[in-house]
């Protein structure tokens, strides 16, 4: 009966988030290392990723242990659903109020693809200096960097500081609304 759930449960997260624009972000709250990222961060959010485009697909890139991947968005939303399940966690996507140029996703993707495979680090976090890795965050944040929209925090950038500079020029998805 819980894989019935699940399923239908993507089919329709697959539906209704189908057209998510370039650039848009996910955003997660719980989930298993949220107790330490909320010590941490402070703030109930403890996820990001965002969605590009590559030969119009679309794929999400996130740094999460123990890399940083990509995973069809497809893909992705069915693995949402699974955790959602598991672990209590909750999600929403929020995307840019002015789409993104092609100049900018150039500059965004080339970016986010040169960081596939580096490591996955909150360490950066505790110890307050860039670390060989990367978190969640900071990735999103120095993705988007590369469009001129913001400036990121780089290491210091946390899930919740993310969202609130995003909130000036992102929205919720009209269909989460």
């Amino acid at each position: 009966m819980r894989l019935i759930l699940a399923s239908c449960l993507c089919l329709f997260a697959c539906q209704l988030f189908g057209q998510v624009p370039d650039g848009s972000v996910i955003f997660l709250q719980g989930g298993p290392l949220s107790k330490t990222i909320k010590r941490h961060t402070d703030s109930p959010l403890t996820h990001a990723a965002i969605v590009l485009y590559e030969d119009n697909e679309p794929w999400v890139y996130e740094a999460s242990p123990p890399r940083v991947s990509r995973t069809p968005l497809a893909e992705y939303l069915n693995l949402l659903t699974k955790k959602s399940q598991k672990h209590g966690m909750s999600w929403f996507i929020i995307q840019s109020q002015v789409p993104y140029s092609e100049t900018e996703l150039g500059a965004m993707k080339g970016y986010a693809n040169s960081q596939l495979g580096r490591p996955y680090m909150i360490r950066g976090w505790w110890k307050g200096r860039e670390v060989r890795g990367l978190f969640c965050s900071e990735y999103v944040g120095n993705i988007i960097e590369k469009s001129s929209r913001i400036v990121s925090a780089d290491y210091r950038e946390s899930p919740g500081s993310l969202y609130v500079k995003l909130s000036t020029i992102y929205e919720t998805s009209p269909n989460q609304r």
